[in-house]
């Protein structure tokens, strides 16, 4: 969380929270006063970025602040008195970094990740915070394209065969069927997480995730009706957040008809895939979605598949819909009624139940165009969807 006392301030602090994405709604115009107003009653950030240019002793408003936050908590200070002795008496008062104004996001990058190396003991042998992990984010544009499909057995192929080490999870605590899909139980794991995120850590990660795999995890729900499981945006994105730092990929199905969920889960995302078909329905509704990752993810790159095993039969191709929607067509899945049955008739991702079908070759494509030097990937590299893979 970040407050901020003038307009390029609060600008560079945006620019800074997009590129580690945070909620842009997380950095507030204000100083002091207004950080003691908004974190008083409540649990404070590990991380807090605080402007106390508007006075002229920042120590003293450094000792407001002390007031509210908890223990652990690494304060970073904004503020335009270039004195080395206020800078040392501020250091000694328990804050993580003094940045002198005007500030940029580079240099606000810099000084989280040194209060990160600093505060976490997880760090790598060469003495730099661990990455945290890549966030995809698949979201059908309508209901039946596919997108639980092409969430699963992608997480599947990046586990099981390029040895990533990844988290899927399944927001959708009613209708998600997963867990399902691997013919695994998901229990309640995505329900107690959800309910509790002050509580989430890598204990009740690993307690609440189920095991498919060495390389993969699940955490999914299924809840009856009757039960209220709490959607807001701040527990998925605490719960998203954490689940970083334990895998080296986090593939999540956002449930479209649950618009809160879908927006959090947006803005932790490093990468939205949004599913189609090549129905009207469809192209409507991914001009629809991408205006919203725009709107809530701006800079995150988009992917667009079109799967053609559902739609029933239609005249429209990749040409057609990208001439209506003004977007491009990444990768199409193609239809093979008999293989995706014979893994979900079996329980299990389509590449081990049917390794030879078309829907494998397309998503192994997929996968490698995200990740090129996949080491272990079955597909061969390169190709169109290098457009939009990592360096």
């Amino acid at each position: 969380m970040a407050f901020a006392a003038d307009e390029s301030t609060h600008a560079a602090l945006v620019d800074f929270a997009k590129e580690l994405y945070w909620p842009e709604e997380d950095v507030v115009m204000g100083g002091v006063d207004a950080a003691v107003s908004k974190l008083s009653g409540m649990d404070t950030p590990e991380y807090l970025f605080v402007d106390v240019s508007s006075s002229l002793a920042p120590l003293g408003e450094i000792d407001k602040l002390s007031g509210v936050c908890d223990p652990g908590t690494q304060v970073i200070a904004i503020g335009e008195v270039n004195d080395i002795s206020v800078f040392r008496d501020m250091l000694d008062a328990g804050i993580a970094d003094y940045l002198l104004k005007p500030v940029d996001a580079n240099r606000l990058k810099q000084a989280y990740e040194n209060a990160h190396r600093r505060a976490d003991p997880n760090i790598t042998a060469a003495g730099g915070a661990k990455t945290l992990a890549d966030v995809i984010v698949v979201v059908g544009a309508r209901g039946g394209v596919g997108s639980s499909m092409v969430a699963s057995n992608m997480a599947w192929i990046l586990g099981h065969e390029n040895g990533r080490k990844v988290g899927l999870v399944d927001l959708d605590p009613y209708y998600g069927n997963i867990a399902m899909a691997f013919s695994l139980d998901a229990g309640r794991g995505l329900s107690e997480a959800l309910e509790a995120p002050d509580r989430i850590d890598a204990e009740l990660i690993e307690r609440t995730m189920v095991k498919e795999h060495d390389n993969l995890r699940l955490l999914g729900a299924e809840e009856n009706m009757q039960s209220e499981v709490p959607m807001d945006s701040m527990s998925i994105e605490t719960l998203i957040e954490k689940l970083r730092a334990g895998f080296q990929i986090v593939v999540i199905e956002a449930p479209r008809g649950q618009l809160q969920a879908v927006k959090a889960a947006m803005r932790m995302a490093t990468h939205i895939l949004v599913v189609t078909d090549y129905s009207v329905a469809g192209m409507r509704d991914v001009i629809r979605l991408s205006g919203l990752a725009n709107s809530v993810a701006a800079g995150t790159k988009q992917i667009m598949v079109a799967n053609r095993g559902t739609g029933g039969n239609t005249d429209v191709n990749a040409k057609d819909f990208e001439a209506t929607t003004g977007l491009p067509v990444d990768a199409e899945i193609p239809s093979d009624t008999k293989g995706v049955s014979l893994a979900m008739n079996a329980g299990t991702a389509i590449p081990a139940a049917a390794g030879r079908s078309p829907v494998v070759k397309a998503l192994r494509k997929l996968c490698v165009g995200l990740y090129p030097q996949a080491g272990k990937s079955k597909a061969k590299k390169g190709g169109f969807l290098s457009v939009f893979s990592k360096p």
